[in-house]
């Protein structure tokens, strides 16, 4: 009896090292032993514990976004949650989020980020003209569901809208208003902000597939302007464009 006392007491107590353990795991070790179900990300120069911490260089996709702090809420693993604040603080890219995980879903609440157009290069597909000026959004929900967009409230502001390369011009900017029509069907009115240009499009996404189509008509003559329509889209007989692209997105995973 007393053997197998001794045996209940040892391993309840290294039951509770291994929960103080867990409690106070260091950054790098746990990023090293579960990193890889976070992909695309990649962090390095980790610091702080997995509750609260830092890594001094945070990627994705092939893109450097810059140094990220997080705050993890430890009561919500009780139920199986991931509940964290994060923030990013690059060169080129800021913003901060809270983020919510759990069975498949990722819920992303309270997003301000800011980053440089030229990101938005492989979505719009025009190659030859180079994206200029910056994007701000503010999102009040964005959930993915196994990666791949399930409900959107938010906008996003591309200011000092600018193109260079075969034609240059520039514009006030364009704005992008997000809603949910269904669950996984997420439409998207595209606006400008003014100036020479009149932009006005949707986007529609659905599940895995997208399909965009924004018109563009001048206000008023603009030599520059009238170039760029040149390389954007179809031309219309009004002398404006339709820019149309589709495809499929990929999955965040």
């Amino acid at each position: 009896m007393k053997r197998v006392r001794a045996i209940l007491v040892g391993l309840i107590v290294l039951l509770a090292l291994a929960a103080v353990a867990a409690w106070t795991a260091p950054a790098e070790l746990a990023w090293r032993l579960f990193g890889h179900r976070l992909r695309p990300l990649q962090l390095d120069g980790l610091s702080g514990t997995v509750w609260q911490g830092s890594a001094e260089r945070a990627g994705a996709l092939g893109q450097a976004l810059g140094r990220l702090e997080w705050q993890v809420e430890r009561g919500a693993l009780l139920s199986r949650r991931l509940d964290a604040t994060i923030r990013l603080d690059g060169r080129d890219m800021h913003g901060s989020a809270r983020v919510a995980s759990a069975q498949g879903a990722l819920e992303i609440s309270d997003l301000d980020v800011e980053f440089p157009a030229s990101l938005l290069g492989p979505a719009l597909d025009i190659p030859a003209l180079t994206l200029l000026g910056r994007v701000s959004c503010r999102f009040d929900q964005l959930v993915l569901q196994d990666g791949l967009p399930k409900r959107v409230e938010g906008t996003a502001v591309w200011r000092d809208l600018a193109v260079a390369g075969a034609a240059t011009a520039t514009l006030p900017g364009l704005e992008v208003r997000f809603r949910t029509e269904a669950e996984g069907l997420v439409a998207a009115e595209v606006k400008d902000l003014g100036g020479p240009l009149a932009i006005d499009g949707q986007v529609r996404m659905a599940g895995e597939r997208y399909r965009t189509e924004v018109r563009l008509n001048l206000r008023e003559p603009n030599p520059a302007l009238e170039e760029v329509l040149k390389f954007v889209g179809e031309r219309t007989p009004d002398g404006g464009s339709i820019l149309r692209v589709e495809g499929t997105l990929r999955p965040i995973r």
